[in-house]
């Protein structure tokens, strides 16, 4: 993940602490329960513009859910991605979080948990995780493949990095968010799973794909050294290089491969709960779209991006009602 307003270590340490001692002054679960989703829609705004616009679209209740499972991922992509620590650091630093993740389990509400030093979106988090019947094992993989990302690796194939490294980064969060979705009547849960497996695996590949200047200097290409019938082990050793063609090639081919899962994603959002469904089906084209930009003109000096209108172009213009003024009205 990219942020779009990167915080420093010490901004989320304070942040951390006030959001703490909000919580100390509330009296029962319920309001605990509303002051962290706003801690959570602060993180989210403040990093992703796309996907806070999207999320718009939900019921209140689901809404304030996914801004809480948003930070809780934020998180930890920001120890291994933006703080200047150490391997072995960020490594002390993703434990302490899942410690604190476990813990959790021993607590009945926020309150409890935050009192006795949890912070308060992971107290949070894991009331998510509850209501919605959220299983662990799904952010237990998440936090391995933050760990992963602190070392440079190298992947096979498609599907290799999809099953040994997406799995955790992104498919296990589309795992959380189906949870919160829900089915549409007479659908099953399995079916919403696949989709959400789809749409996450294009998020991340499109992810990758305009990221891929700034993972080479963190010595981290997502390209697979097999891809297609071609051998990419040497294009590898050019992308982390800093090789101008290189990268650019990796970008059409991680775009390329997420526009085929688009396509896979596009089948199973009728799945979904007809109150989720059209946040989904916003994401899908607002990122489907992002990522056809990326393949129409890919670029090593500049990460690729919509602007509000071409957001706003994608988004059901009826629903306009449901964003926040100060991001239609956003130049």
């Amino acid at each position: 993940m990219q942020a779009d307003d990167v915080w420093s270590q010490a901004y989320w340490q304070t942040f951390h602490k006030q959001s703490a001692s909000d919580v100390s002054e509330v009296m029962d679960e319920n309001s605990a329960r509303l002051l962290s989703a706003r801690f959570g829609r602060k993180v989210l705004r403040s990093y992703s513009s796309s996907f806070y616009a999207v999320t718009r679209f939900l019921p209140p209740d689901k809404k304030a859910d996914v801004e809480l499972v948003y930070a809780a991922v934020r998180y930890p992509d920001e120890v291994v991605d933006t703080f200047a620590l150490s391997r072995d650091l960020k490594t002390t630093y993703l434990d302490a979080w899942q410690n604190d993740f476990e813990q959790t389990r021993n607590y009945s509400g926020i309150i409890p948990a935050v009192s006795s030093g949890i912070s308060v979106i992971m107290a949070a988090f894991r009331d998510v995780m509850r209501r919605n019947q959220i299983p662990d094992a799904y952010y237990i993989s998440f936090l391995d493949a933050m760990r992963n990302d602190i070392n440079s690796q190298r992947f096979s194939d498609w599907h290799d990095l999809i099953e040994n490294y997406i799995y955790g980064s992104a498919t296990v969060v589309g795992y959380f968010l189906t949870h919160i979705y829900g089915s549409a009547s007479g659908q099953n849960l399995d079916r919403c799973l696949r989709g959400a497996r789809s749409l996450a695996i294009a998020l991340q590949l499109t992810n990758f794909a305009r990221d891929v200047v700034d993972d080479a200097l963190r010595e981290r290409c997502y390209v697979p050294e097999q891809h297609g019938s071609s051998s990419g082990s040497e294009l590898v050793d050019q992308v982390l290089s800093l090789d101008q063609d290189a990268m650019t090639e990796a970008q059409l081919i991680l775009a390329n491969e997420a526009n085929k899962w688009y396509q896979e994603a596009a089948f199973d959002i009728d799945a979904f709960h007809p109150d989720s469904r059209l946040a989904i089906q916003a994401c899908h084209r607002l990122y489907s779209r992002l990522n056809t930009k990326i393949l129409s003109n890919p670029s090593t000096t500049d990460r690729e991006s919509l602007t509000m209108f071409e957001k706003l172009s994608v988004l059901p213009m009826s629903k306009y009602w449901r964003l926040p003024a100060a991001l239609v009205l956003e130049r």
